[in-house]
């Protein structure tokens, strides 16, 4: 499958690494200027307009940065002009995904699935239309609490404990106010 990255910085070069161990059938990125082509070439990715890398990504890994230019910016357009049956992961800034409009676009069936570990509000919301549709599994949505990278000392033991625990209709260990 195609996996399209946009904002491309130090974690979507270590994405770029990582997704080579998969074989896709493309790595396409957006950023403001092309990598010069021996970086291209290395890490096994094609420069695209950012229409380019939504309309051919069956993965759409977002990891841009927040400011005013890309406040929303991933929004109901977006989610249109992607590949029916493509995905959504975003891992960049909080508030550069229209949640609503992800949420459509995911409740129509367009949209295959998606995985956010940031959101426009953190803690979320209890009305984040997002919730319903990750406690549905047939949405196939997966939400994390902005700890989707991080490491603590002593390892995510803790964090696979609770998510156990979740999972079996348990209390977590501890709660993050």
């Amino acid at each position: 499958m195609t996996v399209g990255i946009l904002g491309f910085g130090e974690i979507g070069a270590e994405l770029a690494r990582r997704l080579a161990g998969f074989d896709p059938r493309g790595i396409l990125y957006n950023k403001r200027r092309p990598l010069p082509a021996q970086v291209e070439q290395e890490l096994g990715i094609t420069y695209a307009t950012r229409q380019e890398v939504i309309a051919a990504s069956d993965f759409l890994c977002v990891l841009l940065p927040y400011s005013s230019e890309t406040d929303l910016s991933i929004n109901e357009a977006t989610f249109a002009a992607m590949k029916p049956g493509s995905f959504v992961v975003h891992c960049g800034s909080g508030s550069v995904i229209d949640e609503e409009a992800l949420a459509a676009a995911l409740r129509s069936g367009h949209l295959a699935g998606a995985a956010l570990d940031t959101f426009e509000w953190e803690p979320l919301r209890p009305d984040n239309p997002l919730l319903a549709l990750a406690r549905d599994p047939a949405a196939n949505v997966l939400l994390t609490p902005h700890t989707g990278s991080g490491t603590w000392p002593g390892g995510r033991t803790g964090d696979w404990a609770n998510i156990q625990r979740l999972l079996a209709g348990e209390e977590p260990y501890y709660r993050v106010v």
